[in-house]
């Protein structure tokens, strides 16, 4: 079954008439689309994994768009990951964040003294002697690492390498990316605005972590411009957005499910899928003409992530990280796309669209009825697809006595 059948259905499920102008396309798929998330969620229907490199003394990862929660958990039912430093293979539990916060050993050692200047290679603080935190040797790795917050709260961070005086004794220190002080500069790019304050924290670090949080990436990708290149007819509601000297891939972290607006026709839609580093495949709504014209402009804004904490970080870069986790369907918002799970799941998010139709319409207690159906389908398929979950409910027998 595809998209135009999902519409169609559900225009039947609410008897309204095909020329009726109540349900329009792009909310009817929203609301299909929000069915499909939370019945994925639920059942755990879905899934994929991630792996990622570790980079030396870092602890927060960004997780791809599609992540909606870990999946993969041991006998006693906790989350766990799985860490390979190339000679085994380990499993590290999961931690609350919050308890991970509250236990973190990285005190801070020192604070902002005098008056602050910053450059892209430098630290500069007239009250400090950076001599009690600073390396000397660029061949050892550091000892300190400063975060730096501007007035506007963005933070950068770096470890601190070796003093040298600029206006009082050892009131300047050089700053690096890496632990190992190879490459000068800040992690989260050269700062910016007005610095505010700064704190230092001894590096602290093992081998191999032994725990992981999961929490939200604290901004988003910058929004993507730029201007078509050749034109994206519309098929079947689809229509490719192609830019030659797009970065789509390497540099932009488009995913599918961004918004994508054509500022030119004035339409917006969702990317549905990625062809290549220069073309994404879309679905415009409520424009002037719903494709892409060569030289269009275009705007495309990446949705909000998930990160994962690794506490404490490891102290050694290239070892390899697996997350395995329930993975959010691909949206479809055209004639011909199909979600990527069992039939039997379909009439379950037709009755989700439709109760979130009525609750607009402010009949919920009609809609409820939908999302009650919606929810047992749930349940029966959660059943189905992992019964190993029910086992691990608490059983107790009452005996007469």
């Amino acid at each position: 079954m595809a998209g135009k059948d999902y519409l169609r259905r559900l225009r039947e499920l609410l008897d309204e008439n095909s020329t009726g102008t109540w349900l329009d396309d792009r909310t009817s798929y929203d609301n299909l689309y929000e069915g499909a998330k939370e019945f994925v969620s639920r059942t755990q229907s879905i899934t994929n994994y991630y792996e990622f490199k570790t980079d030396a003394n870092k602890s927060e990862y960004v997780l791809p768009a599609k992540f909606l929660h870990a999946y993969l958990r041991d006998s006693s039912g906790n989350f766990i990951i799985k860490y390979s430093n190339g000679s085994n293979d380990t499993y590290i539990k999961y931690r609350d964040i919050n308890d991970i916060k509250y236990s973190n050993n990285m005190q801070t050692v020192d604070i902002q003294q005098g008056t602050l200047t910053t450059s892209a290679t430098t630290l500069q603080d007239t009250g400090q002697d950076f001599s009690d935190w600073d390396t000397a040797l660029t061949t050892s790795n550091a000892a300190y690492i400063v975060t730096l917050t501007n007035t506007v709260g963005a933070e950068f961070w770096a470890y601190l390498g070796v003093a040298s005086t600029t206006t009082n004794a050892n009131d300047t220190v050089a700053v690096y990316t890496d632990l190992g002080q190879d490459t000068t500069g800040w992690n989260g790019g050269t700062p910016s605005g007005t610095a505010s304050h700064y704190r230092i924290r001894a590096v602290s670090s093992q081998s191999i972590p032994s725990y992981f949080a999961i929490q939200d990436k604290k901004s988003l990708y910058s929004q993507i411009t730029g201007t078509t290149t050749s034109d994206g007819a519309a098929s079947g509601g689809e229509c490719t957005l192609t830019d030659t000297s797009g970065l789509f891939i390497t540099t932009d972290y488009v995913s599918v499910g961004d918004i994508v607006h054509n500022t030119t026709d004035t339409s917006i839609g969702v990317v549905v899928s990625i062809t290549s580093g220069t073309a994404l495949k879309t679905a415009l709504f409520n424009g002037t003409n719903n494709d892409w014209t060569s030289g269009d402009a275009y705007v495309i804004q990446p949705q909000g992530r998930l990160q994962i904490v690794l506490d404490p970080p490891p102290n050694t870069s290239g070892h390899i990280v697996r997350v395995d986790y329930t993975e959010k369907p691909d949206p479809v918002y055209s004639d011909y796309g199909t979600y990527r799970f069992r039939d039997v799941a379909i009439e379950a998010i037709i009755k989700y669209a439709a109760w979130l139709y009525k609750y607009r319409d402010s009949d919920p207690n009609f809609g409820d009825n939908f999302y009650a159906w919606f929810d047992k389908a749930v349940r029966r398929e959660t059943a189905n697809i992992n019964p190993h979950l029910n086992e691990r409910k608490i059983k107790v027998s009452f005996k007469r006595r």
